[in-house]
């Protein structure tokens, strides 16, 4: 349910801020691998979490000039 929230969230901001060159965009990881995460859950339910790292290279690339043309996306970051 909070996921489907945010995009619509990011897809009506992204409606109201785009005249203003404003981009909306948003990152919905599925599950982190996290010291806590592996902690509490069992190997196989890490075996597609992302990393931390990988999640913060997302969203420098969406900060970057190279993302301009994305606006409005909400983009899932699973692991491999």
């Amino acid at each position: 349910m909070s996921k489907a929230a945010l995009s619509h969230l990011v897809r009506i901001l992204d409606l109201e801020l785009r005249p203003q060159g404003i981009r909306v965009n948003a990152v919905a990881p599925q599950l982190i691998s996290t010291p806590k995460n592996k902690a509490l859950l069992p190997p196989e339910a890490l075996a597609h979490a992302v990393s931390p790292e990988a999640i913060a290279e997302l969203i420098a690339f969406l900060a970057s000039d190279a993302a301009a043309p994305v606006s409005g996306a909400v983009l899932p970051a699973c692991g491999a």
